[in-house]
């Protein structure tokens, strides 16, 4: 066998890979109606691994979805320092502080993002902090989403019991997971459903719900996504009328889906595929950015031009609001 022909057949068996993985897990199966017809489409134009890629691209954008593609990693070739280099810092994922209001102290509490396997501990230990407060301000504007188990976690912070979200994968062999979060006083668990209708639960460590019951003011906008939106409805839906109000200068980007990152051919390349379809705990689905859908969540009282301080205004007047009518 030539090295050219396998190179070839190398490359095909990468593409049938990438190819092979999206078939079994991407979600919307209806933008899976032509997929078996690119199976074998470039098998005479693959000659090795980067022509496969090249494909395998071309392949992934017929799926008309923003979300599922290959991620490209950095050039080996790049290197590892700069001087001339301008230093950025990245912000810290979250900022809080406790200010006294007149007769009240209300929590101010920004989560920038849920992209880190510890934010949840550390809203929790700012929560425990915040637990004498008399409400709260919870800033999720810019949040564009990460680990949704961060932000169902964090959501027991400020409820006492609830269904959170429910979650419905397509995994292995094409098969529908569907899994319900949800809170009672002293439990936090995920009813999973299995495919062949069967039912179990997973257990998890309850947060202590220092938060809960407390007038809660949520700041959103256009850059709020994905699992800080799934914060924002399981608050909402769970709140009590008249103490938990959402105020922000847009729409967010109704993003009612998640993605996971798959090591495809050895580890050798890296796929995110579109696998999970989320619903709100009344059962609507925020849809997919607007690809095919979008149901974004509007804030209560809009503020035009929110560049941030705009909005804390707008959300410590009305805290001041609830606060003031909880004490009458």
């Amino acid at each position: 066998m030539s090295i050219t022909t396998s190179a070839s057949d190398l490359g095909r068996e990468l593409y049938h890979a990438i190819w092979q993985l999206v078939n079994e897990i991407f979600f919307d199966t209806k933008r899976l109606a032509d997929w078996g017809s690119l199976e074998h489409r470039f098998d005479e134009l693959i000659v090795d691994e980067e022509s496969a890629l090249r494909y395998a691209d071309e392949m992934l954008a017929t799926l008309n979805d923003a979300f599922t593609l290959r991620l490209i990693e950095k050039s080996s070739l790049q290197p590892e320092s700069d001087s001339s280099a301008a230093v950025v810092e990245v912000p810290k994922p979250i900022m809080a502080l406790i200010r006294p209001d007149g007769d009240f102290h209300f929590a101010y509490l920004a989560i920038r993002t849920f992209d880190q396997p510890d934010i949840f501990n550390l809203v929790a230990a700012v929560a425990e902090k915040m637990a004498d407060c008399d409400g709260v301000i919870l800033d999720l504007r810019g949040n564009n989403g990460g680990r949704i188990e961060q932000a169902l976690a964090s959501c027991g912070l400020f409820l006492k019991d609830g269904l959170l979200a429910t979650l419905e994968n397509r995994g292995e062999n094409g098969a529908i997971v569907k899994r319900q979060y949800a809170l009672t006083v002293g439990e936090y668990f995920a009813n999973i459903e299995q495919p062949d209708g069967s039912f179990k639960s997973r257990m998890y460590e309850r947060p202590t719900a220092h938060l809960a019951g407390k007038p809660l003011v949520i700041l959103i906008n256009k850059g709020t996504a994905s699992a800080a939106e799934v914060m924002v409805v399981a608050l909402v839906q769970n709140g009590t009328v008249g103490k938990v109000l959402m105020v922000g200068g847009g729409e967010t980007p109704g993003k009612g889906i998640g993605q996971t990152e798959h090591d495809v051919f050895d580890g050798r390349v890296k796929v995110k595929v579109t696998c999970t379809h989320w619903f709100a705990p009344g059962g609507e689905w925020l849809g997919d950015c607007g690809q095919t859908e979008r149901n974004g969540i509007a804030p209560d009282i809009f503020v035009p031009d929110d560049h941030g301080p705009e909005g804390f205004a707008v959300a410590v007047k009305e805290l001041r609001k609830m606060l003031g009518s909880s004490k009458s």
